[in-house]
């Protein structure tokens, strides 16, 4: 099976998650990511980045809350417009949201839309240096037993995930159900040192 395949059949069975299950299985995720974040024991301010959840995806909402009234601070990707992504070789950002204003986010409200830099009040949500992030949090479509990550086919985070700090806590979340045997993979295409699924 294809990536594109193994991407449509996977999104089915997720989609097929009744969303009693799914919110369950999210809260389960999130909690666990709280005690990893717990665990790491250092003082705020430290970063982390999470997503906005899209359709069936594990919402992690709930650890976003919870990093916040710890302290952390929290960002969000912002896709870029095609002329800022050519400028930096990414096709996103990091933006840092405070507690209670993620809906005035526009990156948060439509996260699959390109933004210009001039589309975004920086001083209200800043851009995170990817060197910055003490934690980030990865969405994805499926995975296997080795950490190989099949995403949704644009390579935003296999891009991405490259310019973290070594130190950085890179941590898929995702429901069993998204569990297969082997994932195609490609040479630019990261195992994630850590996955967290319910």
């Amino acid at each position: 099976m294809d990536k594109a395949e193994l991407r449509r059949a996977v999104i089915a069975r997720r989609d097929a998650l009744d969303l009693d299950v799914r919110a369950a299985k999210s809260a389960i995720i999130c909690a666990r990511l709280v005690e990893l974040l717990d665990r790491l024991g250092a003082a705020a301010p430290r970063t982390v980045a999470v997503y906005a959840a899209m359709g069936s995806e594990v919402d992690p909402a709930a650890f976003a809350a919870a990093a916040a009234k710890r302290g952390w601070r929290v960002a969000y990707p912002c896709m870029l417009s095609v002329a800022e992504a050519s400028a930096c070789g990414q096709r996103m950002c990091m933006r840092a949201v405070s507690a209670g204003d993620a809906s005035e986010a526009p990156f948060i409200t439509h996260p699959t839309r390109a933004f210009a830099a001039t589309d975004i009040d920086s001083s209200h949500f800043p851009i995170v240096p990817a060197k910055a992030l003490d934690m980030i949090v990865v969405p994805l479509v499926a995975f296997d037993r080795t950490g190989a990550r099949l995403g949704y086919g644009g390579g935003c985070y296999d891009r991405y995930l490259p310019t973290l700090s070594p130190a950085c806590q890179i941590i898929g979340i995702a429901f069993d159900e998204q569990r297969v045997d082997g994932v195609p993979t490609d040479a630019h295409d990261l195992p994630l040192p850590h996955i967290i699924s319910a």
